[in-house]
């Protein structure tokens, strides 16, 4: 190559990498923090060879989801800042020409600019990482093992409320299979389904997107909730996951409620997928909340020096603040924006009032959870919360379970679809006509009221 050749591709590269550089806030937003840094984070610019962009991925799972959902929109962007940008191309290390992989830090790597120290990038989800105590320790376990190959359970469900951390498990357990050489496909089930729709609708042929799905070692489907109820998708589904196992491969499905509460799951489907191992993680407790807590101020104050919060301020978010990982990762959040507003002085527990004042108060609010309903209520009746939640009609349940219900319904914001789903599936009416039937049945009986009374009392004062 000489030397004007050479100049040239430097010069393309110093403005691609600019946009590049734009480009990358601009997806982190897209796509969200934990995607951007799984996948978007790790990617890097290369080089221009003859017009294409080249960019070189973390692992083969990257690579995979970046061409899937990330690759189309980064052209499109990039051609915002440089209009006459060629096509681009997502290659592994050792797909990338030698010559090319020799230049490639002198051309590229400069014109970006240094981060103010390695803290700053965001920290990629494994299992170090993860905090674990009771609420979810016996999933991390399970996809310990099915990282490094030793799981005896071909179909793994893991479920959990929204932002308890499956997404989390499951990036880890990609990560640490594919560093093994095992193939990994990662995906949402909104991306199963338009790809699936997509290849029979459009293309007219799904063989291309059978020989995809069932090619890998580890198929992962996060979301999997996404499909129930498009009948067709469901059945390519599960014939997928035969074909996966079949031939000794790992089936490792997250959504956010167990085989029972999946609304719009055909029954004999339902019934496969109640074969599988399964794991909840349930809501975290004090004692993990705060561990979080620590962990996010860690990380920020990683990447902004001087960044503090009070220990007595920590302990209040984690004491009033009944929510997700999710959730605390956002007052977290909050915490440094009042940080940086404040002059850079720690963090008091009067400012963290302040400043999470909404959170807190919509944190009081939602405290009651189905969960904990199920939990005072099947201890009140000396059973256990799966009892409380078997398909009968004896009377030794049934009217403990509606009495679950009808608290359920008066004390917490769920939906009646969602109360149903978390007593197993349960349409929306049977909520509806153990709220009436309880309701009734006080009013006429003032001890069954007084009761009740006494077991709401203990919900709300329950830790």
């Amino acid at each position: 190559m000489d030397q004007s050749e050479e100049a040239r591709r430097h010069t393309a590269g110093l403005g691609a990498a600019r946009a590049f550089e734009l480009v990358r806030k601009e997806l982190l937003t897209e796509f969200g923090a934990d995607f951007f840094r799984s996948y978007i984070d790790p990617l890097r610019l290369v080089a221009e060879m003859d017009g294409v962009l080249l960019f070189r991925a973390g692992s083969r799972v990257a690579q995979d989801r970046l061409r899937q959902q990330v690759q189309h929109r980064l052209e499109a962007r990039m051609r915002i800042y440089a209009p006459s940008m060629g096509p681009t191309q997502i290659l592994l290390e050792h797909e990338i020409p030698e010559d090319v992989r020799a230049l490639a830090d002198a051309r590229i790597d400069p014109a970006r600019p240094a981060p103010a120290g390695e803290a700053q990038r965001l920290p990629p989800l494994g299992f170090d990482n993860f905090c674990v105590d009771e609420t979810n320790q016996r999933p991390f376990a399970v996809a310990q093992m099915i990282a490094s190959g030793a799981s005896v359970f071909p179909t793994w469900l893991v479920h959990s409320p929204p932002g308890c951390g499956k997404t989390h498990l499951l990036t880890a357990i990609a990560r640490e299979a594919s560093s093994q050489g095992r193939k990994v496909l990662m995906l949402t089930g909104q991306e199963f389904l338009e790809q699936f729709q997509s290849a029979l609708h459009k293309k007219r042929d799904s063989s291309a997107f059978k020989d995809m799905m069932r090619a890998p070692d580890v198929l992962i489907v996060d979301d999997f909730h996404r499909i129930c109820g498009k009948k067709a998708t469901e059945e390519e589904a599960f014939d997928t996951f035969y074909d996966v196992t079949r031939r000794g491969g790992q089936v490792i499905l997250a959504a956010n409620h167990g085989a029972e509460g999946l609304e719009g799951l055909d029954d004999t489907l339902r019934a496969k997928l109640k074969g599988a191992a399964a794991s909840e993680i349930t809501e975290p407790g004090p004692t993990l909340r705060r561990r979080i807590l620590d962990q996010r101020v860690a990380f920020h104050a990683r990447a902004t020096a001087g960044f503090s919060v009070a220990a007595e301020a920590l302990d209040m978010i984690a004491d009033r603040m009944h929510v997700t990982g999710r959730e605390l990762d956002g007052a977290v959040c909050q915490l440094l924006i009042e940080w940086k507003i404040s002059g850079g002085t720690t963090v008091t527990l009067d400012a963290a009032a302040t400043a999470l004042q909404s959170k807190l108060s919509d944190a009081a609010e939602r405290r009651i959870t189905v969960q904990l309903v199920q939990k005072v209520v099947a201890r009140h009746y000396n059973m256990t919360p799966a009892q409380l939640l078997e398909r009968t009609r004896r009377h030794a349940i049934a009217r403990p379970r509606q009495v679950a219900m009808y608290l359920a319904c008066k004390m917490t914001h769920a939906s009646l679809p969602d109360i149903g789903q978390r007593f197993g599936g349960f349409d929306h009416t049977t909520i509806m006509y153990a709220r009436d039937r309880i309701g009734a049945l006080a009013e006429a009986d003032p001890n069954l009221k007084a009761e009740l009374e006494n077991v709401a009392r203990t919900i709300r004062r329950e830790p």
